[in-house]
């Protein structure tokens, strides 16, 4: 999959302890990712982790065919989900996306 796209993506990014990652993880699972799936214009969600000292820098982003009020509410749900579980308010960005390339591994 290479090109041009016409498409949106939600990006949240925090710092959490990483005692709080399995719980922030089941959460994604259990709560988002069947919220997100059935949406209309929901393409996919990675949840990306960095070590900085003793806790994990974490970006969650979510990739929308088109614009993004539909996932408004389910969003704001993350977020409160988000500061239930780490206590911290993760800051918030909508990119657009205008260009991707994913290229699947091969199989040998």
């Amino acid at each position: 999959l290479q090109g041009k796209f016409f498409m949106k993506c939600l990006q949240f990014h925090f710092y959490v302890d990483f005692n709080e990652l399995p719980l922030l993880m089941t959460a994604v699972e259990d709560h988002v990712i069947p919220r997100y799936t059935v949406l209309p214009h929901f393409l996919g969600l990675t949840v990306i982790k960095a070590d900085v000292g003793s806790r994990a820098e974490v970006i969650v982003t979510s990739f929308w065919e088109v614009g993004l009020e539909e996932s408004e509410q389910d969003a704001s749900r993350f977020i409160d989900e988000i500061v239930r579980l780490t206590g911290r308010n993760p800051s918030r960005k909508v990119f657009d996306i205008i260009y991707a390339k994913v290229q699947l591994p091969s199989r040998r």
